[in-house]
């Protein structure tokens, strides 16, 4: 990062702290080998552990942040929505952290030595960071606004000894002194985003610091959207920071977004740890995306450079989804993606198939990797994932039921699709059905033909995105060939039902819900769910939850949820890992498969062409499709409110408990 001081930079100024205080030293204790647990808090998420070396996680979907266990951003990485390389792979680029390094004691850093807790409060989006260093206590607050690029954090210390120099450290900026304002032009990045500092300090014996930084957009925003087509005309002065707000404000601004955003909200009267969790969620993936970044979110949103920062499935399947009915409009954001990258998927021809009857490669095909254009950056083996374009699809109607597409946008992905999906499969005398030839399943350790999920979503896509009958269409059905064996389908041609690196077969029962697997659903779970490798992704355990808890085995969806997130939120603040073995955070797509559970399997949400049989409430969306509610909830929660959800643009509260005999009770009422 290359920081330009203004001329108005104030010289270097110490302070020196003259309080008396005991110069005794101690005896060096051993280190604890138990590790301090906070109580558990429905609203507040807290670690009591100074050495985990996993960074808290702060972002907003136009910038993500990282913060150290002293609260300080030496070493950590920053990354902004508009800093990916538009070239090449197409990489999101890590920053380094704009924020200060904190207090130096006698022109060193101050060691954290006892007392020490982070927390971040989900009501407001707090993040505070309190510890102890030589008998004197640190504590920092940082927040970001909720809508915009600024980052605010207010430092303090207080009980220091005798004798000793404080100083606030700004890193490679310098360093701040008694009754003084530091202001500061930056310059962070490859294409120099602009931004401004200030930090200010009275004179007092114990300091008080307010840090603040306010970023434009990147230039390099320009070239992101020239990369898709887009023109753009932007006004002067676009990519200035906007005004300086001191911390208060900042603060108050995002308690105020933040009240307003808990007005929709999930209640579980149940298990303290079961609604700390299904809030910890809400909490990062709401503020995982912002519309006005012109991207979809990738697997590791604003918080690593991870898969590049690269658009997977992810977003359409397990993102969309879980965010559709409780943030309509972060969901719209990843359908306006596709939507904007739908004349790059004319470019990603695959070549290298199978010889025979398919040689020319795909005619248009969604990125697997899709960046900045929407062009494919993955050179491997992942690019036969055909499953992809169909996965686009699947989620554009979707949207299109729920309002955030029009039907016109769903035909026209529906069209190309279907064309390419009809050009690439084939026939042979010994069978009649379609088929699809070298492709690698969800499975991700397979390659080969007849993927029972790509074909599924294959001959929904060629028959206009139903099961039945094609729309507007006299033409028959059309069938691909879906393997399967005496007992159940089968996840591909061949598949010995062994093992497995995450769910594939058992997906044509959620999230497709392709009526004869889901006659299938209990014979498939019972031999697929116990199939895949522990070390995989955490969405299988979700989606096993899911259909679990839809076919009434409530202790076994319980089970399979709790594994879904538990073991991948072991690190602090409880950010969410992609493995169980690899604190790498956060993964949106594992929080959104978790939550997901809770909506479309416990809380019973169906969204499809037909009401659910049996439905305690229903309501019909746009296209002939259907929202219903049929609640499978755990014995262990007695009840749950799931407050203001949105549905073409109005907001219910749905109340679901368990009935004495029978399916559970739900009641539905309507709100503005």
């Amino acid at each position: 990062m290359r920081r330009k001081a203004v001329a108005y930079l104030v010289p270097l100024l110490l302070i020196v702290i003259s309080v008396s205080a005991c110069n005794k030293t101690e005896p060096d204790k051993p280190k604890e080998v138990t590790r301090k647990v906070a109580p558990l808090d429905p609203w507040v998420l807290t670690t009591l552990d100074s050495e985990d070396k996993t960074p808290a996680l702060l972002w907003n979907g136009l910038i993500g942040i990282r913060i150290g266990r002293d609260g300080g951003g030496k070493g950590q990485p920053f990354f902004s929505i508009d800093e990916y390389d538009t070239k090449g792979e197409e990489k999101i680029r890590t920053l380094e952290s704009p924020l200060p390094y904190g207090f130096l004691l006698d022109g060193k850093p101050m060691p954290i030595t006892g007392d020490y807790k982070q927390s971040l409060d989900m009501r407001t989006s707090e993040l505070t960071t309190q510890w102890t260093s030589d008998k004197a206590t640190v504590k920092c607050v940082t927040v970001l606004h909720p809508l915009k690029r600024m980052i605010a954090q207010r430092w303090s210390v207080t009980g220091l000894g005798t004798g000793h120099i404080l100083d606030f450290d700004l890193g490679s900026n310098g360093h701040l002194g008694s009754e003084t304002m530091l202001a500061t032009d930056v310059e962070i990045g490859p294409s120099k985003i602009k931004g401004k500092i200030i930090a200010t300090q009275a004179y007092k014996p114990n300091p008080s610091v307010e840090f603040v930084l306010s970023l434009g957009r990147s230039p390099n925003a320009i070239d992101m959207l020239a990369a898709r087509g887009i023109p753009t005309k932007l006004s002067p002065g676009w990519d200035r920071p906007l005004s300086l707000l001191q911390f208060q404000s900042i603060d108050n601004e995002a308690s105020s977004t933040w009240a307003e955003r808990w007005k929709t909200d999930i209640e579980i009267d149940g298990p303290l740890a079961d609604q700390q969790a299904v809030r910890s969620f809400l909490f990062y993936l709401r503020s995982a995306i912002n519309p006005e970044g012109r991207m979809s979110i990738s697997p590791f949103g604003l918080s690593n450079q991870m898969y590049n920062g690269h658009v997977f499935w992810d977003s359409d399947v397990w993102v969309f989804p879980a965010l559709a009915l409780l943030d309509p409009s972060s969901a719209k954001a990843i359908t306006d993606y596709r939507q904007q990258t739908y004349a790059m998927a004319k470019q990603n021809q695959i070549p290298g198939l199978p010889e025979g009857p398919i040689t020319d490669g795909w005619d248009w095909k969604y990125a697997w990797e899709s960046s900045v254009s929407g062009k494919e950056t993955m050179n491997g083996p992942s690019q036969k994932e055909f499953h992809i374009s169909g996965d686009v699809v699947w989620s554009a109607s979707q949207a299109a039921a729920l309002g955030f597409e029009t039907k016109d946008d769903l035909y026209k992905l529906l069209g190309e699709t279907s064309k390419t999906y009809a050009t690439e499969s084939f026939t042979s005398p010994d069978q009649p059905d379609l088929q699809i030839r070298g492709v690698m399943s969800p499975d991700e350790n397979h390659v080969g033909d007849n993927d029972l999920y790509t074909n599924l979503l294959a001959q929904w896509v060629v028959n206009g995105g139903t099961w039945t009958e094609p729309i507007r269409s006299a033409r028959p059905v059309k069938k691909f060939r879906l393997p399967h064996d005496e007992k159940s389908f089968l996840t591909y041609d061949g598949d010995p039902v062994k093992a497995y690196k995450q769910a594939a077969a058992v997906l044509s029962i959620y999230p497709l819900q392709y009526p004869p697997a889901e006659k299938q659903a209990k014979v498939m779970m019972e031999r697929f769910a116990d199939k895949v490798i522990k070390n995989g992704p955490a969405m299988s355990d979700s989606v096993h939850a899911l259909i679990w808890a839809r076919i009434g085995e409530q202790k076994k969806a319980y089970e399979a949820w709790h594994s879904s997130w538990q073991p991948f939120t072991n690190q602090p603040l409880m950010l969410f890992s992609e493995k169980r073995t690899k604190p790498t955070t956060y993964f949106t797509t594992g929080s959104a498969g978790s939550l997901q559970t809770v909506l479309f399997g416990f809380l019973g949400f169906r969204l499809d062409s037909v009401t659910e049989q049996g439905a305690a409430w229903s309501k019909q969306l746009q296209g002939n499709n259907w929202l219903s509610i049929k609640p499978n909830l755990p014995q262990e929660w007695k009840s749950v409110k799931l407050k203001n959800f949105t549905v073409l643009g109005h907001r219910y509260t749905l109340t679901a408990s368990h009935r004495p005999s029978g399916p559970d009770a739900a009641q539905v009422i309507q709100g503005d």
